[in-house]
């Protein structure tokens, strides 16, 4: 059975300056997959390819979002242990960088993509804001603070039930 070889990409080098500011930061910076300073760059300028491309590509730009919270999700994950799981950051986490990817993504040319993006922001908004006040519902919400969604949530829910009570009177 033939199978193709893979190969790595032809490396081409680049010559520049940059302030020293970036070096020593660039050169400080612990990045996964990369050593020195030549590894760092190529992982630098990869990433602000996958920033442009992600400009157009809903999955590529939901990866990408996912990825800057990379350390969060790890510094979380180290102190659950000891202080347990908040729901609440979870649920934010999973929904901002579906928004974030499709706002970054949006490819609005005409009114009907703007109502289409209007409408998926909305709904993944709303799911958002559906899903946290779930926490509200019991004494103390699945959160590192018992009381945060009911300490924010007041309005909202204010203005959930001016809304149902003018629905209800218009009927």
């Amino acid at each position: 059975m033939n199978s193709p070889l893979k190969t790595s990409p032809t490396m081409m080098p680049v010559s520049g300056r940059i302030p020293e500011d970036l070096y020593l930061w660039l050169s400080s910076t612990p990045i996964e997959g990369a050593t020195t300073v030549s590894d760092k760059l190529r992982v630098a300028v990869a990433t602000l390819k996958r920033l442009q491309d992600g400009d157009t590509d809903y999955n590529g730009a939901l990866a990408m979002h996912r990825d800057l919270n990379n350390t969060l999700r790890s510094q979380l994950a180290q102190i659950e242990p000891e202080h347990g799981h908040s729901e609440v950051i979870s649920t934010i986490m999973e929904h901002a960088p579906a928004i974030a990817a499709a706002l970054t993504s949006a490819q609005v040319n005409n009114l009907t993509d703007a109502r289409k993006l209007e409408d998926h922001i909305t709904q993944r908004t709303l799911q958002l804001a559906e899903s946290l006040l779930r926490q509200a519902v019991t004494r103390q919400a699945r959160a590192y603070d018992g009381n945060v969604v009911t300490k924010h949530a007041q309005a909202l829910i204010e203005l959930a039930d001016i809304i149902r009570n003018n629905s209800t009177t218009k009927n």
